[in-house]
C-alpha cells in the first residue's frame, strides 16, 4: 500500500531520502526541490520520513467524562430523542450544548436508533389535536403541606398545561378538566387518565365484591362535553407513557434543579417552565412528524391543516402564555 501524505506536501519519502543522505548544502537542496531552507533542514535531522499523523496527542472534550458516560447510557438504554436527554443533564451550573451531545452521540455510533428498537417501539395510533393525556404527580412539602401537579399534554401537538393543587381528589380533577377545555385551542375529544380515585370509580368495590359503576366527577365532566374518557390498564403506566415522560422533563427543569423556599417559588418556577415549553422548547418528535420545532408552531400547522377542529385561533393561545409569562414575571419582580 503507498504512503499517505499530507495535503499540502511537497516532498516525497524518495525526496526525502535524498535530501537525508545528501552532503549539499541545504540553499542548494533549498533551490534543487523547490522548497524552503527550514523543510530540508527538517528532513535531514528526521529519523523517519513518512508524514507524522496530524491528530493532536491530548483530545479536550466539551464534555466531562462523567457526562458523556450519563448520555451514553441513557441514549444506549432509553434511545430516547438527542432534545429530551439533554433536558434531563443540562444545567444552568454545567450547560451543555446540543451539538456536542450529536458528536457524541456519532463518534459513540449511537445517532441512529437500531432497526429493531423501532420495531419494538409503541406506535400511538395517530391522532388529531384533542386526545390529552392526563396524569397526576407528587411534588415537594413544604411546612407538612402536599401539592400535587395536574398534567396534561396532547398527543398530536405535545401542547401542555398543567396546573398545582394541594389535593388529590376527584373534585380537583374535574376543575383541572375545565381549565384544560379553556386552555386548549381545539376540541378536545379524548382523554387517557390512569386509575387513580381521582380520575374514576372503576376499582371501587362494594363489601359484596361488585365494581362501582357510578360515574366519577371526570366522566361526568367528560360526558358532557362529548369527550371519550379511557382508562389504562391497571398497573400499566407504560399505556401512558407520554404523560409518565413529560412530569420527569418537568421535574428535571424545575424541582429537580432548584431548591425552594415555599410554594411561592416553586409554583413561579412551574409556570415559566410552563411558559417556555410550550413557546420555545424544541422537540424531536414533533421536528420529525410535522417538521416544527415547539409545541405552539405544531398548533399552528394544524390550524392551517384542520381549522374547524379549532375552537379559537393558536394566536389567542399565543397571547394567554405571553400574558401568563409577563403575570409570573411581575409576580417575581414583588416578591424580590
Amino acid at each position: 500500500m503507498g504512503q499517505t501524505y499530507h495535503a499540502n506536501a511537497k516532498t516525497n519519502v524518495t525526496i526525502r531520502t535524498l535530501i537525508k543522505n545528501s552532503t549539499e548544502s541545504s540553499e542548494s537542496l533549498s533551490a534543487r526541490f523547490g522548497v524552503s531552507i527550514n523543510t530540508i533542514k527538517k528532513w535531514e535531522g528526521r529519523i523517519q520520513l513518512t508524514d507524522k499523523s496530524s491528530a493532536p496527542i491530548h483530545i479536550e472534550y466539551a464534555l466531562s467524562e462523567l457526562t458523556r458516560a450519563l448520555i451514553v447510557g441513557i441514549r444506549s438504554s432509553t434511545w430516547l430523542p438527542l432534545d429530551e436527554i439533554l433536558d434531563m443533564v443540562s444545567t444552568d451550573e454545567n450547560p451543555i450544548s446540543r451539538s456536542s451531545t450529536y458528536r457524541l452521540f456519532v463518534k459513540e455510533k449511537i445517532n441512529t436508533v437500531p432497526q429493531e428498537k423501532k420495531d419494538k417501539a409503541h406506535k400511538f395510533k395517530a391522532y388529531e389535536p384533542g386526545y390529552l393525556h392526563i396524569d397526576v404527580t407528587y411534588l415537594p412539602k413544604f411546612n407538612g403541606l402536599n401539592s400535587y401537579l395536574y398534567v396534561a399534554i396532547d398527543r398530536a401537538t405535545r401542547l401542555m398545561y398543567f396546573a398545582v393543587y394541594q389535593n388529590k381528589t376527584a373534585e380537583n380533577a374535574q376543575i383541572f378538566m375545565d381549565n384544560c377545555l379553556d386552555f386548549f385551542p381545539f376540541l378536545i375529544t379524548h382523554v387517557l387518565t390512569d386509575n387513580g380515585l381521582e380520575f374514576t370509580n372503576r376499582l371501587i368495590m362494594s363489601k359484596k365484591g361488585n365494581l362501582c359503576t357510578k360515574p366519577s366527577l371526570l366522566d361526568v365532566k367528560c360526558k358532557k362535553n362529548n369527550i371519550d374518557h379511557r382508562l389504562t390498564k391497571p398497573s400499566s403506566p407504560k399505556t401512558n407513557g407520554m404523560v409518565e415522560r413529560v412530569n420527569g422533563t418537568i421535574k428535571t427543569n424545575t424541582i429537580l434543579k432548584n431548591e425552594y423556599q415555599n410554594t411561592v417559588e416553586m409554583n413561579k418556577d412551574l409556570i415559566a417552565f410552563l411558559c417556555f415549553y410550550n413557546l420555545y422548547r424544541r422537540h424531536g418528535s414533533l421536528r420529525k412528524e410535522l417538521k416544527v420545532k415547539t409545541p405552539l408552531n405544531a398548533v399552528q400547522k394544524w390550524y392551517d391543516l384542520k381549522p374547524e377542529i379549532f375552537r379559537e385561533k393558536p394566536e389567542i393561545l399565543h397571547q394567554k402564555l405571553i400574558n401568563l409569562q409577563k403575570q409570573n414575571n411581575q409576580i417575581l419582580t414583588t416578591t424580590l
